[in-house]
């Protein structure tokens, strides 16, 4: 394991967990560093730039889901994605040349019922370890190319969990297990919030989002204990969630299989926490690229917006320029 932070993802660097490099032939890999390599003021939808993603010949547009596409929430059961944004999406999926993706932390298949995405959008789950390129839509495959399933780097099932992997897994569980039984046995149970988990098919979600902060910290100290006897077990930190992955993936390694699976002219990435910091230093490898940060979190993104209502504005323009351009 190196301790060098350049040698690490932004994600990874949080955690002390590495990955191999990956690099595009012709192409280093990205510097990739926690710290951001630009602070982007505040822009409004309609001051951005978009000339590239609304005159694109092929167009990917990457969207990370809790946090963009939708507010968070404290129970991320109720996540649910602004209606404005879902009617862009339908919009921009039928246009020819243009593919939506949507890149989350979230398993496919919860990603799936929470988003309700129409047919022909990409998603990619699990920080990357998930990746469903799905049916291609017919206007998105009247101009971007469809999967190529003899490609090493374009999976479209969910990879297994090895015996490695499934004793981390259950390692995980115990420690959150003993948490809650500590919990039922204290003598002011009754006041206590439930411990929120979110089980993943590789990982676990604790939720923290609206707890007592002292709660929510020695919550923490407890679930990331685990890694002091299982190192391989990778902790990821975000906004109120703390996520303890036995696979190394990143966004920015699902973000690739997309690119490789659909070779677009054009990628556009929205991302709003420290995992979708991966997703921005993939573009940077990218002739023609825009990341959009969302919120006011550091980031590597070169353009920032404020939030999901914001995003469902970006959106929306895009649908309209890309429609009339394309007309």
């Amino acid at each position: 394991m190196t301790s060098d932070p350049a040698a690490m993802s932004p994600s990874q660097a949080c955690s002390g967990q590495t990955r191999p490099g990956h690099a595009r032939p012709g192409r280093p890999r990205p510097e990739q560093t926690p710290t951001p390599r630009s602070e982007p003021d505040f822009s409004t939808p309609a001051a951005l730039d978009l000339s590239q993603v609304t005159g694109g010949d092929s167009v990917l547009i990457a969207l990370d889901f809790d946090g963009v596409l939708a507010p968070l929430q404290d129970n991320p059961d109720l996540s649910r994605m602004l209606p404005e944004s879902a009617r862009a999406i339908a919009d921009l999926n039928a246009l020819p040349g243009t593919r939506v993706a949507l890149v989350s932390g979230r398993d496919v298949t919860t990603l799936r019922r929470l988003a309700e995405p129409p047919q022909g959008v990409w998603l990619v789950g699990s920080h990357g370890a998930e990746v469903d390129l799905g049916e291609p839509s017919p206007a998105a495959s009247a101009s971007v190319s469809s999967p190529d399933p003899s490609s090493p780097e374009v999976r479209t099932s969910q990879p297994e969990v090895s015996d490695e992997e499934q004793q981390m897994l259950t390692a995980i569980d115990a420690h959150i297990d003993s948490f809650e039984h500590g919990l039922s046995s204290a003598s002011d149970a009754a006041s206590v919030t439930e411990v929120r988990v979110e089980r993943k098919p590789f990982s676990r979600t604790v939720h923290t989002r609206g707890l007592d902060a002292e709660f929510a910290s020695s919550l923490h100290a407890h679930v990331v204990a685990v890694q002091a006897e299982h190192p391989g077990i990778r902790v990821i930190e975000g906004h109120d969630i703390t996520e303890l992955a036995v696979k190394t993936a990143t966004k920015g390694d699902g973000l690739r299989a997309l690119v490789a699976a659909g070779s677009p002219s054009t990628v556009l990435y929205l991302g709003d926490d420290v995992t979708d910091e991966d997703a921005f230093a993939e573009l940077e490898v990218l002739d023609t690229s825009l990341g959009i940060k969302v919120g006011p979190a550091p980031t590597r993104a070169p353009r920032r917006i404020t939030d999901p209502v914001a995003v469902a504005e970006l959106l929306t323009r895009i649908a309209n320029e890309r429609a009339a351009h394309l007309a």
